[in-house]
């Protein structure tokens, strides 16, 4: 192999790993009327609430879940962006018709969280340019049992 083409595939790579999502981890937890403070725009957050499916969706590699502040899911929730798939912080995909009892949240520790468990998820804030639902969402979420 020539050195200029080692050089150019090692650049390459380089470039791919920098564009790669870091880890995701446990951040300082925020009130959940605090997280979506423009201040916090970019920045990792923490904080609890329960984890509910979008009345309905489109995609098949990720969903928006929707995280509220109490069980009864009243009030603004925050966006959670999540991958499907089995492994840590990701949602078991779903048929079309789906329900609430289907969500399957694969938590940080291995364990899975079920629709109605309180949940801690760490992500970086941002704000949709379009309209939603949700004001903020969080995304490279970590999603870990709420202590309480």
């Amino acid at each position: 192999m020539s050195r200029r083409l080692l050089i150019t595939l090692s650049l390459i790579g380089c470039l791919f790993a920098a564009c790669s999502q870091p880890a995701p981890t446990t951040d300082a937890a925020k009130d959940f009327a605090a997280v979506c403070d423009r201040a916090n725009n970019g920045q990792r957050v923490a904080v609890e609430g329960y984890l509910r499916f979008p009345d309905s969706f489109t995609g098949d590699q990720s969903v928006v879940l929707r995280l509220y502040e109490t069980d009864s899911f009243q009030g603004k929730p925050i966006g959670v962006q999540t991958e499907f798939g089995t492994q840590t912080n990701q949602v078991d995909k779903v048929t079309d018709q789906f329900s609430d009892s289907d969500l399957h949240v694969h938590l940080a520790n291995g364990q899975t969280s079920e629709f109605g468990q309180k949940v801690k998820v760490s992500g970086s804030v941002y704000f949709p340019l379009v309209g939603q639902e949700f004001d903020c969402a969080l995304e490279n979420p970590l999603v870990e049992a709420a202590n309480g």
